[in-house]
């Protein structure tokens, strides 16, 4: 079975819409999702063939998402541990949101953390639970989704485990990985714990039962197959063992670090970027196991020539061998339309995937 989905960058939006994405927009729900209705009608009114949705990238399924649907806390996961200890949010008219500053990087030794009962008291974490309970008091005709959460599913969203260390301490964490590692690895333990109390308290919060989490390992292709399998797998795995389905996503080419990635315990989903080999996966996991997949960047730039779009679905259909694959891709500001419209278009004409939306 094959399934496409594609999202809109918040950059897109702003250069052909006109649509801006400020404080507001984050951190209050309703105004949010009236936005988020009207990026949908815009994006909807520009491409009524294609499953293209106003949705962040790679979070949403977009089955899962219903009318009148209010996002609590819809901020990347990471940033908001790191806001809760302290780091400053960046708001950004034009593109997603982030934070300044290292909360964590004066740690030296795993005592100095917070235990995970005060983060989940940190003013932040309250306040994103307050706004939950008034959506739920001022908008009874809306489904509430909590924070950690983006669509109706139940699939719980994080950032991998050296992804945040990198996000709380910078990127002192490689040379700690090799001069502290056990540091690193308390830290890392620290960090899976702090996770697992989250997605349980908005769980809980939101009458919301878990039944799987994405963990997005963006900066996992980093590090080589032996530290990644010490100071990663470990980690991701007792997520694995707590919630019992993990979708775990990498960055780029993965290939180096396939080992520890299908190592991963209750592994039901590999997330992951352009130029992995999709043959190596079904070689290790099977067809049956679910793959999603992006293209490269180079093949959907302005520049990109549709030959290189032709190759790439080609040897992606080649190398998926028949199995449970889904394409996704994000649309950006700079990215050649004809080449993402080429996915949708030759998988038509193959008889694989229609072009229709799903809403």
């Amino acid at each position: 079975m094959i399934k496409v989905q594609a999202s809109v960058s918040k950059g897109w939006l702003n250069k052909h819409g006109g649509f801006v994405f400020n404080r507001k927009y984050y951190l209050d729900p309703y105004y949010r999702m009236k936005q988020d209705e009207a990026c949908h009608n815009f994006i909807k009114e520009k491409f009524p063939d294609y499953p293209l949705y106003n949705m962040e990238d790679n979070l949403v399924q977009a089955e899962y998402v219903i009318p009148d649907m209010i996002l609590v806390g819809a901020i990347q996961p990471n940033m908001i541990i790191a806001a809760a200890l302290g780091a400053e949010f960046i708001f950004s008219p034009d593109k997603d949101s982030d934070v300044k500053g290292f909360p964590l990087k004066d740690i030296s030794d795993i005592s100095q953390l917070p235990s995970v009962e005060e983060v989940l008291e940190l003013s932040f974490l309250k306040e994103l639970k307050n706004q939950y309970k008034n959506a739920c008091d001022n908008y009874p005709d809306c489904t509430i989704i909590p924070p950690f959460f983006w669509d109706t599913s139940g699939r719980a969203t994080i950032h991998g485990i050296v992804t945040t260390s990198m996000k709380f301490i910078g990127s002192d964490i490689f040379s700690k990985m090799m001069m502290e590692p056990e540091l690193v690895k308390g830290i890392h333990k620290w960090i899976t714990d702090v996770y697992i109390a989250v997605i349980r308290h908005f769980s809980k919060l939101g009458d919301l039962p878990v039944t799987s989490v994405h963990v997005g390992e963006c900066s996992g292709t980093m590090l080589d197959e032996y530290t990644y399998r010490e100071f990663v797998t470990p980690y991701i795995s007792q997520l694995g063992k707590e919630f019992g389905a993990i979708r775990l996503h990498s960055c780029g080419n993965a290939d180096h670090v396939l080992e520890p990635i299908c190592e991963t315990e209750n592994l039901k989903v590999i997330d992951t970027g352009s130029n992995t080999s999709l043959a190596a996966i079904r070689e290790r996991m099977g067809k049956a196991f679910e793959i999603n997949v992006f293209p490269p960047v180079e093949v959907l730039v302005e520049r990109a020539k549709p030959e290189k779009i032709q190759r790439w679905l080609t040897q992606t259909l080649k190398d998926n061998d028949g199995g449970n694959l889904k394409i996704e891709y994000h649309l950006e500001s700079d990215y050649n339309w004809d080449n993402c419209n080429y996915i949708h278009e030759e998988l038509d004409r193959l008889g694989i995937v229609r072009k229709n939306r799903i809403y």
